[in-house]
Order: structure tokens, then sequence, then C-alpha cells
């Protein structure tokens, strides 16, 4: 037979119960507290994932049609030099100047970068007549004498436009930046001396386009002078679209080339990010910016990424045109 206990629970037994319960009451809550935390850890990686990825996609776009940026657009990179130097036809070895290039954004240092690249979307490259923007004179009667040349504007207009001619029509749009250059590439010489320390390029031209109007305008602002606008061989300025298609020079001793395309100039730059203690993190944290230059002046910046430390811009030498960026978000200490 079995004896049953009639007494209840006891007050050592309900002490002893109340006491577990509170220990896994406090287990609980330590875990759903530190799962919280995690979980707005995790979140907060994946957004700064999210947010450094989308920039560095945009960043890559950009500097995938960056070649005409090459030995005309000018950027100081961290040591003075050129960031666009590009030397096609010599080894490092001859090299007497720093081959690297190096910039970096930070609070510290540089506060903006800028790229010129071809704007693909408005048409492809276009190989351009000069004597599309000229008016013939009638013959002279001596034939060692040339028949007259007048720069002709809207002819310009009318021939870069017109699709049934082979033109492209995407390129003369309010404020769209046209590019003139040429396949040569040359240096100045000095008593039938080339020096190979001056990176070899090409005579160009751009301006920007305005509705209404059949001349080029032009790049003023903060683009005034970032642009090599003189000839390679002399130094001579090149003051506008007749200066340089009537001293366009030949390719090997034969006709001469122009090649035009439509281009975005976009600036990147930082501003300090004033809604982080600085003092929390290991470099002071800004917010990463872009903006694409129109009819005179920058637009309106998209925000790119925020609780940035750091952009890298690298190239490994001046002989390669591959460039190397890093978005690097700010970490707390």
């Amino acid at each position: 037979m079995m004896i049953k206990n009639q007494k209840g629970v006891t007050l050592i037994e309900l002490a002893i119960g109340i006491a577990l319960f509170a220990v896994v009451i406090s287990i609980m809550i330590t875990m759903q507290v530190k799962m919280s935390q995690q979980q707005m850890e995790m979140t907060k990686k994946l957004d700064d994932s999210i947010d450094q990825n989308l920039a560095e996609r945009i960043l890559f776009k950009d500097l995938n049609g960056i070649d005409i940026s090459y030995n005309n657009l000018i950027v100081k990179d961290d040591f003075g030099n050129n960031f666009y130097d590009f030397y096609p036809d010599i080894t490092e070895n001859i090299l007497k100047v720093r081959a690297d290039r190096e910039l970096v954004l930070k609070l510290d240092g540089a506060k903006s970068f800028f790229v010129f690249t071809q704007n693909a979307a408005s048409g492809a490259l276009l190989t351009y007549d000069p004597m599309w923007a000229y008016d013939v004179g009638d013959e002279p009667p001596d034939p060692n004498t040339p028949a007259t040349l007048e720069f002709n504007p809207a002819k310009n207009r009318k021939w870069i436009s017109n699709e049934n001619n082979g033109g492209r029509p995407g390129f003369w749009r309010d404020g769209n930046i046209l590019f003139y250059d040429t396949p040569s590439r040359i240096r100045p010489a000095n008593s039938d001396v080339v020096d190979n320390t001056i990176p070899p390029r090409s005579p160009i031209y751009l301006g920007y386009v305005v509705e209404g109007s059949d001349d080029l305008q032009k790049m003023t602002g903060e683009a005034d002078g970032m642009f090599n606008l003189t000839q390679p061989g002399t130094g001579e300025e090149i003051t506008s679209l007749d200066n340089f298609l009537r001293k366009v020079p030949s390719v090997g001793g034969g006709q001469t080339i122009v090649r035009a395309r439509a281009a975005r100039l976009v600036k990147y730059y930082i501003e300090p990010d004033t809604k982080k203690n600085a003092e929390l993190y290991d470099f002071p944290p800004f917010n990463f910016y872009m903006a694409e230059y129109r009819k005179g002046s920058f637009e309106r910046p998209s925000l790119l990424a925020d609780g940035v430390g750091k952009v890298l811009f690298r190239r490994d030498s001046v002989i390669k045109k591959m460039i190397y960026f890093k978005i690097q978000k700010a970490k707390l200490k």
C-alpha cells in the first residue's frame, strides 16, 4: 500500500522553486538581450555592407569608361603627381618619376576626387570629319592657293546630331559634355630630343551643350582649369573648337582623324558625418557624396555612404590604366 504526503509544499520547497524560476528567467532575459544586441549588430553590419557595396558599384561603373581622363584630367594625388598620368609606350625602368599613384579621401587629407568618363548612354564614339564644321570657299584661280575655310558652328551641330548622316542624336542635348580628341599621341621636342618623362597626349577640346545654341560652352566654375587644353607639342592654348580642328595632327603623316564622344564629369567628395561622435572611431567618420557637372556647376549631390573612415584610389603604375579603389567604414575603437 502507497502512503501519500498529505502536508503539501513546504516553505523550503517553495523558496527553492522560486529561486530556480528566478534563475531561469534571468538566463532567458540575458539570452534575449544578447540576441537583441547581436541582431542589432548584424542589422548595422548589413546596412553598412549594402551602403558600401552600392557606393562601390557606382564607382566601378564610372571607372569603366575612364580612358578619356588619362593625360587630360588634372587631379593631384597625395604626393603632388597627376593621378591620371599615363605612359603607354615606355617601360617602368625608363621612368625618372614616381611610378605609382595614390589618393586617399579623409577628413585630414584630400576631400575630393574627380572622374571624367564616357557617357555611353548618349551614344557610341563618333569618328568626326573636321570638314563637317566648315564652309569651304570657291576654288581659287591659283592651284597653289588653298580655298578659304570658315568655321560654322551650326554645321558642326547638324552633323553631330543628324542620325541620317551617321551622327549621334543623343550627343547634342542640353547639358551634355562633348569631348573631341585624336588617336595621335605627342610629346614636346627640344632640339629634336623627345622628353620621355612627359606623358604623350592628344590635343583635346571639350565644352557643354546649351539648348538653342550652336556653340559649345566653356567649362566654368570648379571645372575651369581641370583639363590640359594646350597643344602637346608647343604648349599653345586651345581656345576654341575651330582652333582645335585647324591644328589637328595627322596620324602617321596621313589624313587627320578626330573622335567625338559624349562625356560626364563626376565629383566624389566627403563632408564630416555630424551625427556620429568622431572620438569614438578609429578615423573621424564622414559622408561620401557624388555630384555630376552640368552647365557650369556641379548638381545637387547624392549621398552614397555615411560613417565612412576613408576612401582609397590607387594605381600601381603609370604604365597601366588599372585603378583600385576601396571604401572603408569607420570602426569603433
